[in-house]
C-alpha cells in the first residue's frame, strides 16, 4: 500500500530499439474452472483466468510495433478479438490495435487508472485511484482514497462511449473479478462490492476487516477471493466470499493487499510479508503460502531470505505467482529472485537470482517462463531448470503489468510504452 510513481528514465533499451525497426511511433488517440479458459472475447479478471497465466492461442499471429502513452503504465493488459485495452497514470484507457499499434479509440477518467480492464459482452471495466490514506495524520483512519473520492467506470469496447459510472469513498485501482454478470471487488474504504456489469447497478456490499491497494479480485467454483490489509495494527487476511450474496465462507491469515491470489487444483497461493525493522528500515521477509480453496486450510508456506523493500517501479511488497501444471513460479518481491515451487507441498524446484526485485506475475508458454525485472532486464528462463536462456535490456524498469502472450506474439507495458514483439525475437 504504497505510491507508485516514479522517474520516467530517458530511453528504451536495446530490445525497444528492436521493435521499433518496421514500426512507427504511435501517440494518445467447480474446482477445475481455475484453468477453463473464458469465453472469446472476455477477459474476466487480472491476467484473464484464475491461475495468471494469460497465454492465448491464436495461429499464426504476429505482430511488432511500440505505441507511446501519455504516462506509465502499472495495471495489467486486456485483449478481445482485436483490441488490446490498457490504463495509464495519464487518466486514460486505451483501446489499440493488435495487429498495428493504433490506437482506435481513449477515454478519460479524472484520476489515475492502474488496473488490469475486465471485458464482458461488449462492455470494458476499470477503476481510478492513486495511493494514500484518506486521512493521512489519523492513525486510526484505515481508509484508502482522497477527499474526491474515486470511481468504477464502464465503457463500451466499441468506441469507448462511458456506459456507466460508479463513485465510491475509497480508491478502486484493484481490478474487479467477473462472474454471474457482476464485478466483484475489494477496495480502499474497507469493503467488497458487486455490481452489474450492463448497468453498474449494485448487487451488493459488505465490509472487510482490511483495504485491497492493488489486491485484485480471483473469482472459481462460485467463490470470489480476496486479500486485504489492515494498518494499525498491520494484519492482513485473505477472504472468500459467495460470488451471489458477498457471505464470508472462511478466512486466512495469510496473503497481502498487494497481489491477487492465484488458483489452480483446488488450491489458492498467495504471499505476505513479515517485516525486519533489526536489519532493515523497510524490509523483511516473503511468505509464501498455499490455501485449501474450499475450506481455508493453509497446506503449506515457504519463507524467503530477508531483503529490502524497494520503491522502483512500484513499492509493491507482495507479487501476485502463476500456476501451471502443478508447478508456482513465485516472484520474491524483497529478495530479486524467482522461485518455482512444487505447489502441492511447497518443495523448491529451482531458483533464479534476477538482477533486481521482480513485481510482476510471470507467464509460461512450452518450455520458456516470462517475466521482468525492475532493472529493466527482460528474461526467458527453462521452466525445468530455471536457467536463465536469454534477457533482453530495457532502459525503463518493469513494473506491475505482466505480459500476455497471444500466439506468437508477446505484449508487455514500459513504463509509457507498450510494445509488440515477436518472441522468436526475444
Amino acid at each position: 500500500m504504497f505510491s507508485r510513481r516514479v522517474a520516467i528514465p530517458a530511453a528504451a533499451g536495446a530490445v525497444l530499439a528492436l521493435v521499433i525497426v518496421g514500426a512507427s511511433m504511435r501517440g494518445p488517440a467447480g474446482r477445475s474452472s481455475a484453468q477453463t479458459p473464458a469465453p472469446a472475447g472476455n477477459w474476466p479478471m487480472y491476467q484473464r483466468v484464475p491461475s495468471h497465466n494469460a497465454v492465448l492461442p491464436r495461429p499464426g499471429f504476429r505482430a511488432s510495433w511500440l505505441t507511446k502513452l501519455g504516462d506509465k503504465v502499472n495495471g495489467g493488459l486486456a485483449v478481445d478479438d482485436r483490441t488490446l485495452y490498457v490504463d495509464s497514470f495519464d487518466k486514460k484507457l486505451y483501446a489499440i490495435d493488435l495487429q498495428t499499434g493504433n490506437v482506435r479509440w481513449s477515454a478519460s477518467a479524472d484520476n489515475i487508472l492502474m488496473s488490469t480492464p475486465v471485458i464482458e459482452d461488449g462492455v470494458v471495466i476499470v477503476g481510478s485511484g492513486m495511493n494514500g490514506f484518506l486521512k493521512p495524520n489519523d492513525a486510526q483512519s484505515q481508509i484508502w482514497g482522497r477527499p474526491e473520492g474515486d470511481d468504477v467506470l464502464a465503457f463500451s469496447t466499441a468506441d469507448g462511449h462511458l456506459l456507466w459510472k460508479v463513485h465510491t469513498v475509497g480508491q478502486n485501482m484493484p481490478s474487479p473479478a467477473l462472474s454471474h454478470g457482476a464485478a466483484i471487488f475489494a477496495n480502499g474504504d474497507l469493503h467488497a462490492y458487486a455490481f452489474e456489469v450492463a448497468s453498474g447497478k449494485q448487487r451488493w456490499s459488505v465490509p472487510l476487516q482490511g483495504v485491497a491497494a492493488m489486491s485484485s479480485a480471483n473469482v472459481d467454483d462460485d467463490m470470489v477471493f480476496l486479500s486485504t490489509c489492515h494498518n494499525a495494527p498491520y494484519v492482513c487476511e485473505t477472504r472468500a466470499l459467495d460470488v451471489h450474496d458477498g457471505r464470508t465462507l472462511w478466512t486466512n491469515p495469510y496473503g497481502g493487499s498487494d497481489c491477487s491470489p492465484a488458483i489452480a487444483d483446488g488450491m489458492l497461493f498467495v504471499t505476505a510479508n513479515r517485516d525486519d525493522p533489526k536489519h532493515f528500515h523497510t524490509g523483511g521477509y516473503n511468505v509464501t503460502a498455499a490455501i485449501d480453496e474450499h475450506t481455508g486450510r493453509t497446506i503449506w508456506t515457504h519463507t524467503s531470505e530477508p531483503g529490502p523493500y524497494t520503491f522502483v517501479g512500484s513499492n509493491e511488497r507482495q507479487i501476485a505467482g502463476t500456476v501451471v501444471d502443478g508447478v508456482l513460479y513465485q516472484p520474491i518481491g524483497n529478495a530479486s529472485k524467482v522461485i518455482a515451487f512444487d505447489a502441492h507441498n511447497g518443495r523448491v524446484l529451482w531458483s533464479v537470482r534476477t538482477s533486481a526485485n521482480v513485481k510482476m506475475s510471470p507467464i509460461v508458454k512450452d518450455d520458456s517462463v516470462y517475466f521482468g525485472d525492475t532493472g529493466g532486464i527482460l528474461y526467458r528462463v527453462d521452466r525445468k531448470s530455471g536457467r536463465i536462456t536469454r534477457t533482453s535490456s530495457y532502459l525503463q524498469p518493469f513494473a506491475t503489468s505482466p505480459p500476455v502472450i497471444l500466439g506468437e506474439t508477446m505484449f508487455i507495458a514500459d513504463g509509457q510504452y507498450v510494445v509488440a514483439f515477436p518472441l522468436d525475437t526475444m
